[in-house]
C-alpha cells in the first residue's frame, strides 16, 4: 500500500510567525509572532494541493500533536482563494492563499512542523506538530520530511506513489487517530473467509494464521516480528472490512444497537493489538528455544507478561536471583508502563517490549530512573532521538542477552 492510496495531495512547511495569529496583548512574557490575518501562504504549492484555479471553501479538521499535552482537535472552515484576483486580468500576477476562521494555531509555536493533507474523500486536516517532539520525529518518518522548510513544500503525486505505508507507518497513522480508512486487498479478504468463514477467530488464532503466511528471516528478528505483526494486522482488517461491511448492510433497528456494535469494534481492535504482540513474541522465543513463562502470578495479584526462564526458578528462594529476567508487552505505553514496576519483586531492572513511536524524552528519562529498559524492533527506532537510541534495545538485542542469562543455567 502505498502513501497515495490514502491520501491524493500532502503539503508541509516550518511554522513561521506571520503563519500564527497574534497573541492577546495580555500575554507579554510569551514570544511575539503572528499576523491579524489568519492565512497560510504557498501559491504554487496551494494550487497544485487543491487541483484548481477556482476558489474553494470547506472545512478542516484540526489536529495539535505534542509531548507535554493532550492531542488536541477542533474542526474549523476554511477558503483557499486568489487574493490578487480583482487585478489578475490587468496585472497578470495571482497570490494563492489559504485563509482558516478561528484561533486553532494560538496553540502552535514557531518552528512547529505543519501538514496539510487531503484524503480520497476529500477531507482536509490540518496537522501540527510540536517542535522537536516524539510527535514530531513521527510525522517526519510517516511524510517523509527529512528537513521542514519555511515556505510550503508539496510532495509529488509520484513521490506519494512510491511512499509504501509499511508497518512503522502504520502504526503512526494509528497514533494520529484520524479516522482514515486503510483499504484491505481483495486476495487477503478472499484468504482470511476461506480460513475462518465468516466469524471473528481467537487472537491467538489469528496470529499463528499469520505466521503461516509470513517468511520467518532467522538472522534478523526485529524483521521478522514486524512482518508477523503487519501480515496479521492486514489479515485482521481484511476480515474485519468483510464481516463488518455485512453488518452495516443489515442495517441496525436503532440508535443504541448501532453504538454497541460500534464498541463491540472499537473494543476489538483495542485488544486485539496487545495480544497480537504478545503472541507474536512467545512465538519468537519458541523460535529461539528461549525457556519462559506466560502470565506468571508474582507476588499477589501480579502476572507479569512474561518471566526468565520460568515460574520455578522465580519462586524458588535459592535461584540465583540475577539470572531472571522479566518481559511486559504493551502495544502502546501513555502512562501505563508505570504498571509493570510492581509485577516481579525479584527483578528490580524490567525490560517492557512496545510498539509506540516517538516517545518523548522525559518519558524515557523516567524510565531509565525507575531501571525499566525499552525493548523495540528496529525499524521504529528511528521515531527516536540518538541519545534515546542508545538506551532502547532492539529485539535481536534483548535475545542476545536472554541467551547470555540462559547459558549460565546450564
Amino acid at each position: 500500500m502505498e502513501m497515495a492510496d490514502v491520501f491524493s495531495s500532502i503539503a508541509y512547511k516550518e511554522l513561521v510567525q506571520v503563519d500564527l495569529p497574534k497573541r492577546d496583548s495580555n500575554e507579554p512574557d510569551l514570544p511575539k509572532r503572528g499576523s491579524n490575518q489568519h492565512e497560510i501562504n504557498g501559491t504554487a504549492a496551494l494550487r497544485k494541493f487543491f487541483r484548481t484555479s477556482e476558489k474553494v471553501a470547506g472545512s478542516i479538521k484540526w489536529f495539535y500533536f505534542a509531548d507535554d499535552r493532550e492531542t488536541l482537535n477542533s474542526d474549523g472552515e476554511f477558503t483557499f482563494y486568489d487574493a490578487r484576483a480583482k487585478s489578475a486580468e490587468r496585472t497578470g500576477r495571482t497570490e494563492w492563499h489559504l485563509y482558516y476562521k478561528g484561533d486553532f494555531l494560538n496553540n502552535a509555536e514557531i518552528g512547529d512542523l505543519f501538514v496539510l493533507a487531503k484524503t480520497h474523500q476529500n477531507e482536509i486536516y490540518g496537522l501540527v506538530f510540536q517542535k522537536d517532539s516524539g510527535w514530531f520525529r513521527a510525522a517526519s518518518v510517516l511524510f517523509e520530511v527529512a528537513a521542514p522548510r519555511k515556505q510550503l513544500v508539496l510532495i509529488p503525486d509520484e513521490t506519494l506513489q512510491k511512499q509504501t505505508i509499511e508497518y512503522t507507518k502504520r502504526r503512526i497513522l494509528e497514533e494520529l487517530q484520524l479516522d482514515i480508512v486503510i483499504p484491505s486487498a481483495e486476495r487477503d479478504r478472499q484468504l482470511v473467509i476461506d480460513r475462518f468463514n465468516h466469524t471473528f477467530p481467537s487472537t491467538k488464532e489469528m496470529s499463528q494464521f499469520a505466521r503461516e503466511h509470513t517468511e520467518v528471516d532467522p538472522n534478523n528478528w526485529d524483521a521478522t516480528l514486524i512482518k508477523w505483526l503487519n501480515r496479521e494486522e492486514e489479515l485482521f482488517f481484511a476480515l474485519e472490512q468483510v464481516i463488518v461491511g455485512e453488518r452495516l448492510i443489515r442495517g441496525f433497528h436503532s440508535v443504541d444497537e448501532f453504538v454497541q456494535y460500534s464498541l463491540s469494534v472499537h473494543n476489538r481492535r483495542k485488544s486485539r493489538m496487545g495480544y497480537s504482540l504478545e503472541h507474536q513474541l512467545a512465538a519468537l522465543f519458541d523460535a529461539n528455544h528461549i525457556r519462559y513463562d506466560r502470565q506468571v502470578r508474582t507476588e499477589g495479584k501480579n502476572k507479569p507478561d512474561f518471566i526468565f526462564p520460568g515460574k520455578p526458578e522465580y519462586h524458588d528462594p535459592q535461584f540465583d536471583s540475577s539470572l531472571l529476567v522479566m518481559l511486559g508487552s504493551k502495544s502502546t505505553l501513555k502512562e501505563r508502563w508505570r504498571q509493570i514496576l510492581t509485577e516481579a519483586n525479584r527483578i528490580p531492572h524490567k525490560h517492557l517490549c512496545t510498539l509506540e513511536t516517538g516517545i518523548s524524552t522525559a518519558q524515557t528519562n523516567e524510565m531509565q530512573l525507575k531501571q525499566v529498559t525499552l525493548v523495540i524492533p528496529l525499524e521504529l527506532h528511528s521515531t527516536f532521538t540518538a541519545e534515546q537510541q542508545n538506551t532502547i534495545l532492539s529485539v535481536d538485542d534483548f535475545l542476545d542477552f536472554l541467551r547470555f542469562k540462559q547459558q549460565q543455567l546450564q
